[in-house]
């Protein structure tokens, strides 16, 4: 019987798939990396920071502001300490962890890393960890290589014990108008660490999603080079066009919507919502690459949400989901 998750898994590793997928992941994350945390919302991260709810996020989990862990990145080593793993049974671990995901109808994808940008900036916040970037960077090189060390060690247990079917890295690098960086200084700190990271997996056979917000498109060609095969949310700042152009189905867009703005204004109307869902299928679709997800986050100013996210998801139901069979 057909279902997501095969589809899914073939547009992750740069098939054609049959039907157009929905996203049908299961995020797992060990338990002993979240066990301070509430599932991945706040409480103390593995690390030490501690994390909030917070609005303005979509109601995610951010670092608690004002509190950051270190002012002076020279005494990273002094203040941050790894979490001990050493009693740690990770055949029972993801044995439990697993127990509820139904894999028949799941990708089962790696969750078990913050990201090393946002590593810094979760240890340090913005202003100090941008400062440090410029100010001390074979300091931040330091804390990445420390951080790669531990979360290569993380991957080769999870590898071998949950036996995902693809990685996923978080890692917001950009805003919505550039890289936090410069892309030589991205390249230079952050890209070489991505790239060992991405290896382990694709070594062990594993596509590889990449999650970055924002508006990506002067280190979109490292994203490639790192190894990664699919991309979310795959904003509208982008050029998504170009890229598709350029890579076809080797960089899938896992989403390439833009839920914000237009299409959750109040004065945008059903009609407008409903072709503008009909646009992004008919541009991103074509020879494969693109895997639906979309929805319209709810908040204060967007009362109708749900009711705006089924006008998009009507829409994929009777025209996109079935857009390799009619096109």
């Amino acid at each position: 019987m057909h279902n997501d998750r095969d589809d899914y898994y073939r547009v992750l590793n740069g098939e054609i798939p049959e039907y157009l997928p929905r996203t049908a992941w299961a995020l797992v994350c060990p338990s002993v990396l979240r066990q301070n945390r509430q599932g991945m919302g706040a409480g103390f991260d593995c690390f030490g920071v501690e994390y909030v709810i917070s609005e303005s996020a979509m109601n995610g989990a951010i670092p608690k502001p004002g509190q950051f862990m270190i002012d002076d990145i020279t005494k990273w080593r002094d203040i941050v300490k790894l979490p001990d793993l050493s009693g740690v049974d990770w055949e029972m671990m993801a044995k439990k962890d697993l127990e509820k995901v139904d894999r028949s109808q799941k990708v089962v994808m790696s969750d078990n890393i913050t990201g090393f940008f946002q590593g810094l900036i979760n240890f340090m916040g913005f202003t100090e960890g941008l400062c440090a970037c410029y100010e001390e960077p074979e300091e931040v090189k330091a804390m990445m290589q420390w951080f790669l060390d531990f979360h290569m060690e993380v991957g080769k247990k999870y590898i071998k014990y949950y036996k995902p079917d693809a990685m996923w890295m978080p890692d917001d690098v950009c805003t919505e108008r550039s890289p936090f960086v410069s892309p030589e200084m991205f390249r230079e700190l952050f890209k070489p660490y991505w790239k060992q990271y991405v290896e382990l997996f694709r070594n062990a056979g594993l596509p590889a999603q990449l999650h970055c917000c924002g508006q990506c498109m002067p280190i979109i060609d490292d994203f490639v080079d790192c190894g990664f095969t699919a991309w979310d949310p795959a904003q509208r700042m982008n050029d998504l066009k170009a890229i598709k152009a350029k890579y076809g189905r080797k960089l899938a867009f896992v989403g390439g919507f833009e839920t914000r703005g237009f299409i959750s204004d109040q004065s945008t109307t059903e009609e407008q919502v409903r072709a503008y869902t009909r646009e992004v299928i008919d541009e991103l679709a074509p020879d494969g690459g693109f895997v639906f997800s979309a929805m319209v986050a709810s908040s204060s100013a967007v009362p109708d949400a749900k009711e705006r996210s089924r006008w998009i998801s009507e829409e994929y139901e009777s025209y996109g989901r079935n857009y390799y069979k009619t096109h």
